[in-house]
């Protein structure tokens, strides 16, 4: 791992005694990820975590090709794929800290995708948007701790609602086919406006697939043909269960597999990612 903090990377974080980022939660993160070497759709989590400070009332110091340039320098002489996290503390109250984490990439193992994963549903429901924007990545989740501690088995534990919609996982989006139609929660359910679920929608698009953002009842979990999540990390990753319902018994098909086909030279093509 190497960790840039107070203006320079480091083996290993430096962190002031006193950071109420640490102490209390007052900060915001990004993960992003490379694909041979390139970092993908920067400029839009660029934009999403200035949006984050905007929310949380800090400053973001760095323009986009500052904070470019420091991520950029931390890739040097790596060949593998990486996760980079970036997070921006509220530090002592007035000033700012910003940290960037480069780490081995954190992605499934390739069986996951061979084989799917099993999820549930949590007993926890999202905090809703009128209480904390559901926009606003946040490093003090303390809810996604209390889901992951349950999830047991389970891969990803799905989120539903204040009102009992579908919402998200403690790490990613969710989509689901009925029909042939690809479903996925809309953004009025409480969810992030996860950018590789942005990007699934116009991949699916642009093969003819018909795409619905809209409310899901959690029935429609159970009776649906396909599921996957998708998150920047590990792109499309395929569900084989959800609770005791199993989707395939083998290896996964569909829409799924042909998203998950097209999805890498579809983000490779698109200029707008990189």
């Amino acid at each position: 791992m190497k960790v840039y903090a107070n203006g320079k990377w480091n083996a290993e974080a430096v962190v002031s005694v006193y950071d109420r980022g640490f102490m209390y939660g007052e900060g915001i993160y990004e993960s992003l990820r490379t694909y041979d070497g390139r970092i993908f759709a920067p400029r839009q989590h660029y934009e999403r975590l200035r949006r984050s400070a905007e929310l949380m009332g800090l400053t973001c110091k760095l323009n986009y090709h500052q904070l470019m340039s420091i991520i950029q320098e931390g890739l040097e002489g790596i060949e593998n794929d990486v996760t980079i996290r970036v997070m921006i503390t509220s530090g002592n109250g007035k000033d700012t800290n910003l940290f960037v984490y480069i780490m081995d990439l954190q992605a499934p193992n390739e069986d996951l995708y061979t084989y799917g994963v099993d999820i549930g549903i949590s007993r926890f429901r999202k905090i809703p948007s009128f209480c904390i924007p559901s926009n606003l990545k946040s490093t003090s989740h303390a809810y996604l701790r209390l889901a992951r501690k349950e999830k047991g088995e389970f891969y990803e534990i799905i989120f539903l609602n204040h009102e009992g919609f579908v919402a998200e996982g403690t790490m990613s989006n969710i989509f689901l086919v009925e029909n042939g139609v690809l479903v996925t929660p809309s953004l009025d359910s409480d969810i992030l406006d996860g950018i590789t679920r942005k990007v699934v929608i116009e991949l699916a698009s642009s093969l003819g697939i018909s795409v619905e953002e809209r409310l899901v009842n959690v029935d429609e979990l159970f009776n649906c043909s396909e599921i996957f999540l998708t998150r920047t990390s590990a792109g499309i990753i395929p569900v084989r269960r959800i609770e005791t319902r199993t989707l395939f018994e083998n290896e996964p098909s569909g829409l799924t597999v042909l998203l998950s086909e097209n999805f890498r030279a579809y983000i490779l093509n698109e200029s707008k990612y990189w």
